[in-house]
């Protein structure tokens, strides 16, 4: 794929996040087409109350994939209210595949936080090259391309740099970013909220002691804290490729590392096979370490320190059995 290629399919997608910007914008506060007196239907996906879908994300990823399927016909689809709405059964091809998230934090847009947005990611041969997420309440536009650099608004990212920015070289240096998901069964929650203590714990207690944990309520703004500098880790068990893939590119752009967050805490693997693997963006499982600079005299330090701090993290996170998006 060239870097003209790439470069088309971002301005692309660029263009599209602005075009259905103020859809998302009229949706948050309830004004011109989704008014407050105008059918907004914010209902139910999993039964539980903990995750919703309103017309504001069904218009937007209309409109988005229309657009893409008239300017890229052979291209595939992926989307988080049309996949959800249509099943799990849609085949994970080499083929260039938009992966969009109409409003990427849902339950934050119907409770006007403004933490959330528009994700529109591209995959080719199943990787996430392109990204765009939008967040218009806030003024946020993150770009990126494979090979190309990442971007907020223009400027490069991270926007934290050196000296300003620090390389932590244990998790108790770090503040981590999550979140506790939609499925709320009793099993699912008591493995989280253990992993979420033993982050905190003390190490004397063996935990990791991280400095905080923030749960913001949006996979891919979550993301581009991390890929900003304002984080250093990002971590969760469960999300589907399309509340991540976009952000993926903008984070390992911004010089940031992305492995398989599948944790070993409790697990059968033998400690001396337990090594990082390469993330699946369709396998819900992702860990995300921000850029790190190398420490002085030590040429490629950084990125043996990003291997070290995911490495602490998933000695103490337990993995939780998910199925992977859709079918390989």
């Amino acid at each position: 794929m060239s870097a003209e290629q790439l470069k088309e399919y971002l301005n692309t997608a660029i263009s599209l996040a602005k075009e259905v910007g103020p859809a998302f914008t009229d949706g948050f506060w309830r004004t011109g087409q989704f008014s407050a007196d105008s059918d907004f239907a914010a209902g139910d996906k999993t039964g539980n109350g903990a995750d919703c879908v309103t017309e504001v994300d069904r218009f937007i990823e209309r409109t988005i994939f229309s657009r893409l399927r008239d300017i890229y016909p052979a291209h595939k689809f992926v989307g988080e209210e049309t996949t959800s709405e249509g099943g799990d059964d849609y085949k994970v091809t080499n083929d260039p595949t938009w992966v969009v998230d109409p409003v990427d934090g849902t339950n934050n847009f119907v409770h006007h936080f403004p933490y959330t947005g528009i994700s529109i990611g591209l995959a080719i041969n199943k990787e996430p090259v392109v990204g765009v997420i939008y967040l218009p309440i806030l003024g946020e536009l993150y770009t990126a391309a494979r090979g190309q650099g990442a971007f907020l608004n223009g400027e490069p990212l991270p926007l934290i740099r050196p000296p300003v920015l620090t390389t932590p070289t244990s998790l108790a240096e770090c503040s981590l970013v999550c979140e506790h998901g939609s499925d709320r069964s009793e099993k699912v929650m008591g493995s989280r909220l253990a992993s979420f203590t033993r982050l905190l714990l003390d190490k004397k207690h063996g935990g990791g002691c991280i400095q905080n944990l923030r749960v913001m309520g949006a996979a891919c703004p979550d993301i581009t804290l991390v890929a900003k500098g304002v984080a250093e880790v990002y971590w969760e068990i469960g999300p589907h490729a399309w509340d991540f893939a976009a952000a993926v590119t903008i984070l390992t752009e911004s010089g940031g590392a992305v492995f398989d967050g599948a944790g070993w805490w409790g697990s059968s693997i033998p400690e001396s096979e337990r090594t990082l693997k390469p993330l699946n963006i369709w396998n819900r499982k992702i860990l995300a370490i921000r850029y790190i600079p190398d420490l002085p005299g030590q040429p490629g330090s950084g990125r043996v320190i990003q291997k070290k701090l995911a490495t602490e993290l998933l000695e103490i996170v337990e993995d939780i059995p998910y199925p992977p998006d859709g079918i390989h």
